[in-house]
């Protein structure tokens, strides 16, 4: 009788661990389903697209840049194509910026942008929000719309008798205000296409007839911008300019105005 009674005990024992194991595995079970469904947002975040890196230009055409190390800015872009009188040319992107530095060449003074087709970059990061809503892209802005924006005055270098040293230009040269730290803007229209002469001839037509063609050969104009401004803003207004250039020093040398 004792011999059945222990075999009794035993297999009650027996039962009993097994249960609590079972109880046990179930408990563990329920423990691995939380953290699978804790790390799924994590999976889905690592399979998502890395965010893409800003692009040299971005970084350089951006009022930031005035005041930058020439040194800093090769780390960033490589060493410059050409190097020449101060003027520092990189090809980035799609663009052509060329700075212009101090005379040590340390410190960038301005930066100058060639606009073109391949070139698109957001006036944003330089205008902020004169820049507009949406932000103005660089490459379809127009003379008129800068104006707009930020005022400005033309100049000329040549409008008669130009000779074929160099392409002569048009540049509308403004200061930014208080909110852009005054800083200085110029946009430049070659005299080249049909276009940005026939607008040219509209200016020196009307500064011909109001003064004489001697006021227009010695391009006395420079000395008083706002005086035709009725004349040149309408007749540029749609020319889409070559180059833009932010920051320093960027005002046009009028020469004699006495």
């Amino acid at each position: 009788m004792r011999a059945i009674k222990n075999t009794g005990a035993k297999a009650a024992v027996q039962k009993l661990g097994l249960l609590a194991c079972a109880l046990l595995l179930a408990a563990c079970g329920k423990q691995e389903d939380k953290p699978a469904a804790a790390t799924a947002p994590q999976t889905e975040a690592t399979a998502a697209a890395p965010v893409a890196a800003q692009r040299v230009v971005d970084q350089l055409m951006n009022s930031d840049t005035i005041g930058m190390n020439l040194a800093y800015v090769e780390k960033l872009a490589g060493p410059a194509m050409r190097s020449e009188q101060h003027r520092h040319l990189f090809k980035v992107d799609g663009c052509e910026l060329t700075l212009r530095t101090d005379d040590a060449d340390k410190v960038v003074q301005a930066v100058e942008v060639a606009i073109t087709p391949s070139c698109k970059v957001s006036l944003e990061p330089v205008l902020g929000s004169f820049a507009g809503t949406p932000p103005k892209q660089l490459h379809e802005l127009t003379m008129g719309q800068f104006e707009q924006m930020l005022g400005g005055s033309y100049y000329a270098d040549c409008l008669t008798m130009c000779g074929n040293a160099a392409d002569p230009e048009v540049q509308l040269i403004a200061e930014g205000p208080r909110a852009l730290q005054f800083m200085e803007f110029a946009l430049s229209v070659q005299l080249v296409g049909d276009a940005s002469l026939a607008a040219a001839d509209k200016w020196r037509d009307g500064m011909s007839k109001a003064e004489s063609e001697d006021y227009v050969l010695d391009t006395r104009f420079n000395c008083e911008p706002q005086r035709f401004r009725e004349l040149v803003s309408p007749a540029f207004a749609a020319i889409q300019p070559s180059r833009f250039v932010f920051g320093s020093g960027l005002g046009f040398q009028n020469g004699e105005c006495d």
